[in-house]
């Protein structure tokens, strides 16, 4: 509580001169919902809603092109932050002018700040199958502060501190992705756990810098995206983005959290991207990224390059070569009609062309990951409460994703950055999504993976054996790893290339999401989940459910 005392402080003394902020995705998604369906309608080209956060000035500019209800909620929301702002009289507290309540806010035509407070109370129960049924709660107050100097000169900064009032957290971890990447909450196990978003900001027409935290996505999929994904952890680091007429570059490098096979922090880990996307027309869009790990040297300056080519760059010397792990991407949408979406994905971790159709150990040394996917508004909808039909297929090979040196795996915080999947899987993901007004909607998730697990022995390792390409040398190898898990890529040699080689896993997930602003300022989020799994090395079930209820933002 002194933490949040503190943070209630900061508003009033918090003023530091800094409209040049993004969206806040974390507690915002009709600006994200607006844009998706704007492209998907026809009414912008695919790839303005291919990658988030978008700043402010791209999301008013949106809002003010049409004038259905998903617009007046942006425009309402963000009032304080956009060029048409009133001014005010110094600072104005508890202010509601544009309908909602403003802990404080003040402009006097080049200077803004806003401070918002909120407080989360989230009530939940999870049955695993095997232990007795628990409950669980938690508690958050949040305080957010976001500012401006001029049109350029921006910062935003969310603070939060949790506390886990009741229940198990590797349990309640399962009921929350974001929990699930939170340190304190789920390998420290503590009551209370912390979250920050912030960053400061440059931005023109042309060009935006971003220095700090705030989630990530890159792609044209509703469901999930392989490069960046929003439900992944936020990385602390560098953004450049350069949106000009029909093309976009956008680059980022940033410091993440990695840890080894026996659970020791990996040091300096850190993760680049680069992705130039080009509208040749309104209905198509395609993009090309490449992307980097790399550990344990430092800073390295020759992929701080916005214009490098990772993959080249990383074959410069030997051990970037050894040690890093390079990756290439495709995206691609086309829109036949409008309210039709088409979209998929192709990325290439490693390519052989000799040993491209080799089943033999060889063939390992191909990795991909791709995705295919349509979403279709439904005909009958209104503009103001549409409904919106995605599915895709996603497929992971084996090793996809991890690197020999494994410390170089494309995670964060103990998960992948983009798709949340192992490689050696695949799955069939469909989502309905029905508005019934920008702010309350009713989200269903329905989907299938199938999962090569890795073989373990009696004690939860990897089965080792004599390496089968020398017999006889008495030399231990991990001859039970498959290439299902994302942070094991040793040991790819050693056997046949074949998808779903393993302790083949069938998982069946539902999970369903209704959320609402009943009033201003109070929203609540229900969500149910149920996953069936059979097979594998952990078979079993999982229920859970939460009501969550939040004042404030």
């Amino acid at each position: 509580m002194r933490r949040f005392a503190a943070m209630m402080a900061m508003c009033c003394i918090a003023s530091v001169p800094v409209w040049a902020q993004s969206a806040d995705v974390n507690a915002e998604v009709v600006s994200y919902d607006m844009q998706l369906l704007r492209a998907i309608r026809g009414d912008a080209s695919l790839g303005s809603a291919a990658v988030w956060p978008q700043t402010m000035q791209s999301i008013e500019r949106s809002s003010r092109a049409t004038d259905d209800a998903f617009a007046r909620y942006v425009r309402a929301y963000y009032h304080p932050w956009l060029s048409t702002a009133d001014t005010t009289d110094g600072m104005k507290f508890f202010d509601d002018a544009d309908g909602r309540i403003r802990l404080l806010r003040s402009f006097d035509g080049t200077l803004r700040f806003t401070a918002d407070a909120s407080l989360m109370l989230r009530p939940g129960f999870y049955d695993d199958g095997t232990t007795q049924p628990g409950s669980f709660l938690l508690g958050r107050p949040a305080m957010r502060f976001a500012g401006s100097f001029d049109e350029h000169f921006g910062f935003f900064l969310d603070l939060s501190n949790g506390a886990r009032l009741s229940g198990t957290p590797q349990m309640i971890a399962r009921t929350d992705p974001v929990l699930g990447r939170t340190f304190k909450f789920q390998v420290e196990e503590q009551k209370f756990f912390d979250r920050y978003i912030g960053y400061v900001q440059y931005q023109n027409d042309y060009l935006r810098i971003r220095y700090g935290r705030e989630p990530v996505q890159f792609g044209f999929s509703p469901i999930d995206n392989y490069v960046h994904s929003l439900q992944a952890a936020p990385m602390d680091g560098l953004l450049i983005d350069v949106p000009y007429k029909s093309i976009r570059f956008t680059s980022t490098h940033s410091l993440v959290e990695g840890v080894d096979t026996s659970g020791r922090a990996v040091p300096g880990k850190y993760i680049a991207t680069h992705r130039i996307a080009v509208d040749p027309w309104p209905w198509l869009s395609v993009a090309v990224s490449d992307m980097i790990t790399y550990w344990g040297r430092g800073l390295d300056l020759s992929y701080l390059n916005p214009l490098a080519f990772f993959v080249s760059a990383g074959l410069g010397t030997d051990e970037r070569s050894r040690n890093d792990n390079s990756i290439i991407g495709l995206d691609l949408a086309v829109r036949p009609a409008s309210g039709s979406m088409i979209y998929g994905s192709l990325m290439v971790d490693d390519l052989s062309y000799s040993s491209l159709s080799d089943t033999s150990q060889a063939g390992n040394n191909n990795k991909f990951a791709f995705q295919l996917g349509m979403s279709q508004l439904l005909p009958w909808h209104v503009m103001d409460a549409p409904t919106l039909v995605s599915m895709e297929y996603a497929r992971i090979t084996p090793f996809t994703f991890s690197h020999r040196s494994m410390n170089a795996s494309y995670t964060h915080l103990g998960a992948p950055v983009g798709y949340d999947m192992q490689p050696n899987s695949d799955r069939l993901a469909l989502q309905i999504r029905q508005w019934f007004t920008p702010r309350t909607f009713l989200r269903i998730d329905l989907d299938f993976t199938r999962h090569g697990e890795n073989l373990l022995d009696s004690t939860g390792h990897i089965v080792m054996g004599e390496d089968p390409r020398f017999p006889g040398s008495g030399v231990m190898t991990p001859i039970g790893n498959v290439g299902g898990d994302v942070f094991r890529g040793d040991g790819d040699f050693l056997q046949g290339n074949r998808f779903l080689r393993g302790n083949v896993s069938y998982s069946r997930r539902v999970r369903l999401w209704f959320s609402a602003e009943w009033y201003s300022n109070i929203f609540t989020d229900l969500r149910i989940g149920y996953e069936n799994r059979n097979g594998g090395n952990a078979p079993g079930s999982f229920l859970y459910g939460s009501f969550e209820i939040r004042i404030g933002y």
